[in-house]
């Protein structure tokens, strides 16, 4: 590395991220997501050491580990647009082919049939569906600072990651007029099959009862053939009604990958094929952990209803502002020493998750992304058992805020959305409502949660509090009937129908505080007085309900008795 290089920073991200992961319906979807994600992070880590030399890559740690590899990396040195962009795609090129390949070896359909890439006449004049994804699926973004003779390492780490924000802001996209019929998942990409691509499917038209056989025909030979890695398969393959008899007896757990009835975009196809270990090890992705099961939450035969399932992402508290206070004399060395420590973190966090209890999709560091179930049917979470689990979760991150107190005098919080939905809500929207919970806790005061309970109808309700303050739901005062929450919910219920409790002013009549706090004196043990007469300012209102109006007061309250009768009840 040159000397004017060694002055200078690059930061890399690229997008999209939290689109990527959310389009999805099954949980292989998140964790192929994420492999990919993760795999080209990795990627563009080994390029950019191989182009500045070892040692060049500041942030993240850890990069020989694949796993969990966050999206933004700053590495010491000048590294071009052109080369990142390059590397980014060569990568991404190289999955599409890999999946697309094993497809049209794999299931039985003559090569002469596929028209949905690039045959050997149409390079450098035509691309095909699969070669306009592998161009168009991802914005980079790249930021530089250089230092001059009297600029600091903090100004120039922080001129890099200020110029990459900057350059954010202009997009680094082109939408591509995709043809044929919308995928059942996203509604507005193309459905990845052997006919996509084909002249005569112009916009516009409906497929023809042969054409919609022949697609029929490819999902089922996908599905029947990704079921059992093992079975040997040699013509002639199942014809449609065969593999319908199949599908019907249940024969291998018939559309464990992907469901015959399900029409998938090439995106969203290839986050599928790259849990499959064969395809995982042709491109040198990670596989998934041996013994991996869907999540079983819509109701079977003979059940009455679905499952309940808990979702949780979670994000560190302004990490983009400590990265910039960590940018000191030792810059380099503080923001390693604290990538490193997150990368660690994240890693132990994946690895001691009891797989009894769930799955942690990503850990990145910083942030993360998990799900509360079991695969046994007979063995639910229980609503107060996923709220349990969610009280002891700041104990997870308790010895890496101690070090990185001692070691970088930084204070190191979280915030965390977490969701209880319903068996019918769709995996992508309880996604969007993790994001928009874990928003909500931050918009509040940050080093919180948002619980929000997403019922069946898409309605849901929530509750904001403080990590310090959670144990207040335990609270639950004995003197009225036990814990049995519908007391408490029944009066609240009643009063709020009586409107002795209210939200805002109507006709001229003010908020009062007061009926509310006598209900949390009463089912709480003298709880509103406490917060009301607290000192420390860590116990007054404005730090457990994010401020210490009338209406912010009442409403939490109303928040905790929705949610408190949701997760804890006894009945």
């Amino acid at each position: 590395m040159s000397a004017e290089s060694a002055s200078q920073y690059t930061v890399i991200s690229f997008a999209p991220v939290q689109g990527f992961i959310e389009k999805s319906r099954k949980l292989r979807d998140l964790f192929g997501a994420s492999l990919i994600l993760s795999y080209l992070s990795f990627k563009l880590v080994e390029e950019a050491e191989q182009v500045l030399g070892k040692g060049s890559v500041i942030s993240p740690g850890l990069i020989r580990v694949q796993e969990g590899m966050p999206n933004r990396i700053l590495v010491k040195g000048h590294l071009t647009r052109e080369i990142v962009q390059n590397t980014l795609l060569r990568e991404w090129q190289e999955i599409l082919r890999i999946c697309r390949e094993w497809v049209e070896d794999n299931i039985g359909i003559p090569k002469n049939q596929y028209f949905w890439s690039q045959t050997d006449d149409q390079i450098g004049k035509q691309k095909g569906e699969w070669e306009r994804w592998g161009s168009h699926a991802w914005e980079v973004f790249v930021g530089w600072g250089k230092n001059n003779p009297d600029d600091s390492t903090e100004s120039t780490i922080k001129a890099a990651m200020e110029d990459l924000e900057t350059r954010k802001l202009k997009r680094d996209w082109t939408g591509i007029n995709w043809i044929g019929e919308s995928s059942s998942l996203s509604g507005t990409d193309a459905i990845a099959w052997h006919c996509l691509g084909r002249e005569h499917l112009t916009p516009g038209r409906a497929l023809t009862p042969d054409e919609k056989e022949e697609m029929e025909l490819f999902y089922y030979r996908l599905a029947w053939r990704l079921d059992n890695p093992d079975r040997l398969v040699k013509p002639p393959f199942p014809d449609l009604k065969k593999l319908k008899e199949i599908e019907n007896s249940n024969q291998d757990n018939f559309g464990k990958y992907v469901a015959p009835n399900e029409r998938l975009s090439v995106p969203e196809l290839v986050k599928r094929l790259v849990t499959y270990e064969a395809i995982a090890d042709a491109i040198g992705i990670l596989s998934l952990e041996k013994g991996f099961t869907e999540i079983a939450r819509m109701p079977e035969i003979g059940m009455e209803k679905g499952r309940w399932t808990g979702w949780f992402m979670g994000d560190g508290d302004e990490v983009g502002k400590k990265l910039k206070k960590l940018t000191g004399d030792q810059g380099d060395e503080h923001l390693q020493q604290f990538s490193l420590a997150m990368r660690e973190w994240g890693g132990t966090f994946k690895q001691k998750f009891s797989q009894d209890l769930g799955r942690v999709i990503y850990a990145g560091g910083d942030d993360f992304l998990g799900v509360l179930y079991r695969s046994k049917r007979d063995q639910p979470i229980e609503p107060l058992e996923a709220f349990q689990w969610l009280r002891e979760l700041p104990d997870e991150w308790k010895n890496l805020q101690a070090d990185l107190q001692e070691a970088l005098h930084l204070k190191m919080t979280f915030s965390v959305g977490f969701v209880w939905a319903g068996h019918s809500v769709p995996q992508r929207d309880i996604l969007q409502h993790c994001r928009e919970a874990e928003k909500h806790a931050k918009s509040l005061g940050r080093d919180r949660v948002t619980i929000r309970v997403v019922f069946n109808s898409g309605q849901y309700v929530q509750w904001t509090c403080p990590w310090a303050h959670l144990q207040i739901i335990e609270r639950y005062s004995d003197r009225i009937g036990g814990k049995n929450w519908a007391h408490l919910y029944n009066d609240w219920a009643h009063l709020k129908s009586r409107r002795a409790i209210q939200f805002r002013e109507i006709n001229n009549n003010s908020i009062d505080r007061d009926l509310a706090l006598a209900m949390l004196d009463l089912y709480f043990g003298d709880l509103g007085q406490e917060i009301q007469t607290a000192k420390e300012k860590e116990n007054q209102w404005k730090a457990i309900a994010g401020d210490n109006s009338d209406a912010a007061v009442v409403q939490w309250i109303n928040d905790l008795v929705q949610v408190g009768w949701q997760l804890c009840s006894n009945t």
